[in-house]
């Protein structure tokens, strides 16, 4: 069989991708490469995403702010796409090794931008018993992916010394309140909530113009629980680094008394500690901080939030009804791709009675 008659997906080549071949159908593979596709797909059809950015202290989804190639690269640009690696340029960063990410966009082999990516349902659990206009998806937020964020927004402040020292300022008080134990102290983060979260909110808002896209959040919409594709069911949302650390902010909310441990709080509390470190000593303990600071909550994940609360910040006309229709699989998933998936899978399983 030539290289051209095997099972594929559009736009990933052996020639731009470390991931090709039986590789891109398998568990925890094909999440992540038929996601690329579709946003190689749609930017060849002049398909911009929705970016999901922070705007004055909140979390909105906006049209017209990047361009599909702001995001995973120009055809013009040669872009190499690396799954599963770590970011170079951020490792330096770290005083240990840090964790790969789901993809490493890279030009001319040198790494650009670190990608994670999350392809969710819509309507999740949650919201798959309201009103389709409350139709939202889930998502999950692993402890590599608040990191990479937080490694974003400091690498950005790093070339800005006004803005620079503007988040260290904001900073420095909330930093300073904590003992050098009391990052691992659930009684200790707690009674300093209030001042770990406005901390964090007014650092972000300073750095807002300088958020870049990060976390690429593609949607597959169902009718209801059933495997059947929407009509119009694929999409993409772009969150930005900085929105990606307001998050569990914007969750506990401002001005609120805060009684207890959460992972929303641990959040916050490891973004002002890495923040603070990395802007101050040009590096920070990822495993101690990211891996660590469990404060008494697993450490598996950083955080979830349902569609219920997402709703509030994907809430588009495009989440209502996507821009990609159902029949674009048979141009993305090439030469009998359907077959090398795994029906016990929710998604594979879709593709394949779409696809039959």
């Amino acid at each position: 069989m030539r290289s051209q008659d095997k099972p594929s997906l559009y736009g990933i080549t052996p020639k731009n991708s470390n991931r090709t071949g039986e590789a891109l159908w398998g568990k925890n593979q094909f999440n992540s490469a038929f996601p690329l596709s579709l946003c190689l797909y749609m930017r060849d059809k002049g398909m911009s995403p929705i970016a999901v950015i922070s705007t004055h202290g909140d979390i909105k989804p906006k049209g017209a702010v990047w361009k599909m190639c702001d995001v995973i690269g120009g055809k013009d640009d040669v872009p190499l796409y690396l799954f599963e690696t770590t970011f170079k340029p951020f490792a330096q960063l770290s005083r240990n090794q840090i964790d790969k990410i789901d993809l490493v966009v890279a030009y001319h082999r040198k790494h650009v931008r670190p990608l994670e990516v999350k392809l969710t349902v819509v309507p999740d659990l949650a919201t798959v018993g309201k009103n389709r206009e409350f139709w939202a998806p889930e998502i999950v937020i692993r402890p590599v992916s608040s990191a990479y964020a937080m490694f974003g927004v400091a690498t950005s402040l790093m070339q800005m010394s006004d803005q620079k020292v503007k988040v260290l300022d904001a900073l420095r008080p909330a930093y300073n309140r904590m003992s050098s134990s009391g990052w691992d102290n659930a009684s200790e983060v707690v009674s300093n909530a209030q001042s770990l979260i406005e901390a964090l909110n007014a650092a972000l808002s300073i750095a807002e113009n300088l958020q870049s896209p990060f976390l690429v959040q593609p949607i597959w919409k169902t009718a209801g629980q059933t495997l059947n594709l929407s009509e119009k069911c694929f999409d993409v949302f772009v969150w930005s680094d900085i929105s990606i650390m307001r998050l569990p902010m914007l969750v506990l909310g401002t001005g609120k008394t805060i009684s207890k441990e959460s992972r929303y709080l641990r959040e916050v509390a490891r973004h002002v500690r890495s923040l603070y470190d990395v802007l101050t000593t040009d590096d920070c303990d990822y495993k101690g901080i990211y891996k660590g600071m469990s404060l008494g909550i697993q450490t598996s994940k950083s955080f979830a939030i349902n569609g219920r609360r997402t709703i509030k910040y994907l809430r588009h006309e495009r989440l209502l009804s996507p821009s990609v229709s159902q029949c674009a699989l048979t141009e993305i998933v090439l030469n009998g791709g359907q077959h090398e998936l795994k029906p016990e899978r929710r998604f594979d399983a879709a593709v394949q009675t779409h696809m039959r």
